[in-house]
């Protein structure tokens, strides 16, 4: 099933932007933090019956919510999140952790350097111990241009089992910018092709500036 997160209209009020998307035939919504709270946006959403998957710092009065705190806990309940980032201190904390178990609740999302699960040593680590795994081929792309995974990690990746959920935006290799795919985009025919078996998609690119048939184009890409 393909879900739209709500950051592809990052910043605008929950219940305007979960309508625009929702106008575009997918069915299913990434809840995801940066969008301003709306009154009865919950209830709006169980009324209509909407699939939704919630992500990382979402929260429903706020415009985020602390992920984790400095003992490597888990704070949120999400069906996925982003390992923490190096600057916070708790990398060796939380890989022991993740080892020990305690995050079998999550799917923890592949990222870039400068945070865990930012390097292709790190994803190998993670596959060796069986984390489950929302890849984002964006931030895959990323640690790929930097050099910091090289392409045995990538061969591997495709073929693991535990991957949870798919993740689609398009950037430089510099920065996760979210911009909207091409055909050309890195990962997009493998993601296609994968999601087959029933593992959720969910795309990430800003929206914003893309008129009505532009967003139905990236939809339409990743559906084939």
């Amino acid at each position: 099933m393909l879900y739209l997160a709500l950051s592809c209209l990052q910043g605008r009020e929950m219940h305007s932007a979960a309508e625009e998307l929702l106008s575009l035939g997918t069915g299913g919504l990434q809840l995801t933090p940066g969008n301003v709270p709306t009154s009865g946006f919950r209830d709006w959403l169980q009324t209509n019956n909407i699939p939704i998957k919630i992500h990382h710092g979402f929260h429903w009065v706020a415009l985020r919510r602390k992920v984790w705190n400095e003992a490597a806990d888990c704070l949120v309940n999400a069906d996925s999140v982003h390992p923490p980032q190096l600057k916070q201190g708790i990398a060796k904390t939380w890989k022991w952790r993740a080892e020990r178990g305690d995050y079998n609740f999550v799917i923890l999302e592949t990222m870039y350097p400068g945070y865990c699960l930012g390097t292709g040593n790190e994803l190998s680590w993670a596959m060796d111990i069986g984390l489950r795994l929302a890849v984002d081929v964006s931030h895959l792309y990323i640690q790929l241009s930097q050099g910091s995974m090289d392409i045995s990690v990538w061969k591997r990746l495709q073929e693991y089992d535990r991957i949870a959920e798919f993740h689609l935006s398009a950037n430089n290799g510099r920065a996760d910018i979210h911009q909207p795919l091409t055909e050309k985009t890195f990962g997009l025919e493998w993601v296609r092709d994968r999601s087959q078996d029933g593992t959720p998609v969910v795309l990430e690119c800003y929206m914003h500036r893309l008129t009505d048939s532009q967003r139905r184009q990236q939809v339409e890409m990743i559906l084939g």
